[in-house]
């Protein structure tokens, strides 16, 4: 098996989601989107290692910055690193990219240096951030994020930074795009990444308890008068369920802001389209059947939509992708909960000054 094929073979394994709107896309920024999936995914594998010592972590994650950038530094260390990853664990699939990432490595480097700039920045980013995060996690214990500003600044280090990645791949797709629509979809990009990883968040709260780190922001828990533990405890399950309601309305407002990048995206291009659609109307219909959803707090397992659901916007929305109007009732009639009807708007202006502040740069060391 080719390099290419191994890539293409590999991304339904580490993830069915992505692989399915990954596939509608074609040619050059079909593979360069591959490719920058399967870099993320690696990343995210090191960061996800329930076993591995925060430290660890962050060598690993720090030390994958220069192999991206410098194609004379990766044919010195990748080899090294890759050894160095036998001690994260993880599904089979996820290792296997672990010890197969050379071969995205030489993909990679048959790509157009446009199409490889936003990867690298993309993936620096993501690396940095979540080096950055690790560092605030506790051997022992329950680890939260403080407050709502927290949360978005993890959720962008591990999915707006690709919100504006996959943003400018397509602009760059699109040169008769209209200078309005460029600035829609830059302004909502990093939201749609936010969108995505806190409704992940809000679905997996109990997983991620169990490894030790809680997503949902302290503040939130102690504004409807709760302690962390008692959070962690479940003891009070209609308290437990304020919380997650308070994420559900912030979520949904990046979701609608996800919905106006896809209607900016010409109603000509319905691959494109399709792309953002099918992860969105995921979202949309997980947020859905989370709202109110007691369940969410009485098992290990994560809450997720039915097959059936998927199979239904599959078969359904390619038959809208051309309709703004269409696409925006679809969507209104599956978030029409009046809860969830008017959340808060993302101050991303905000978001983007405490980022600058943090001051993260690739030549941050592993210690």
């Amino acid at each position: 098996m080719d390099d290419w094929h191994y890539c293409v073979s590999t991304l339904p394994k580490v993830s069915r989601t992505f692989a399915l709107n990954i596939s509608v896309l074609k040619g050059d920024l079909h593979r360069s989107i591959l490719v920058a999936y399967l870099f993320c995914r690696t990343v995210d594998t090191v960061e996800d290692a329930a076993k591995l010592d925060p430290q660890l972590k962050i060598n690993l994650l720090t030390e994958f910055i220069p192999l991206l950038q410098s194609k004379a530094d990766r044919s010195a260390q990748l080899e090294k690193w890759i050894k160095d990853c036998s001690v994260v664990d993880g599904s089979d699939n996820d290792l296997d990219l672990l010890k197969n990432i050379d071969r995205v490595f030489r993909v990679f480097d048959t790509l157009a240096p446009s199409y490889q700039k936003p990867i690298i920045d993309s993936v620096t980013k993501m690396a940095l951030g979540m080096a950055y995060f690790q560092r605030k996690f506790k051997s022992e214990g329950l680890t939260p994020l403080e407050n709502e500003q927290e949360l978005e600044e993890y959720c962008y280090f591990v999915a707006g930074v690709v919100g504006e990645m996959l943003c400018e791949l397509k602009i760059a797709c699109l040169p008769n795009l209209s200078d309005r629509n460029k600035e829609i979809m830059r302004n909502c990009a990093v939201s749609f990444g936010l969108g995505l990883q806190m409704t992940n968040i809000s679905k997996d709260v109990i997983v991620d308890q169990s490894r030790g780190w809680s997503y949902i922001p302290k503040s939130y828990i102690e504004q409807v008068g709760m302690t962390l533990e008692e959070f962690q405890s479940g003891t009070r399950p209609e308290k437990n369920l304020e919380v997650i309601e308070k994420i559900l309305l912030k979520t949904t407002g990046h979701l609608r802001d996800a919905l106006k990048y896809t209607l900016a995206i010409p109603r000509t291009e319905i691959r494109l389209r399709l792309f953002c659609i099918w992860p969105l109307w995921m979202a949309v219909e997980t947020v859905a059947t989370l709202h109110n959803n007691k369940n969410l707090l009485s098992s290990d397992a994560p809450v997720k939509i039915s097959r059936k659901t998927v199979r239904r916007i599959l078969r359904r929305t390619p038959l809208i992708a051309f309709s703004n109007f269409l696409l925006q009732q679809s969507f209104d009639d599956i978030l029409k909960a009046p809860e969830l009807v008017h959340p808060p708007e993302f101050q991303r202006e905000g978001l983007k000054a405490r980022l600058e502040e943090l001051q993260l740069t690739p030549s941050i060391e592993a210690e």
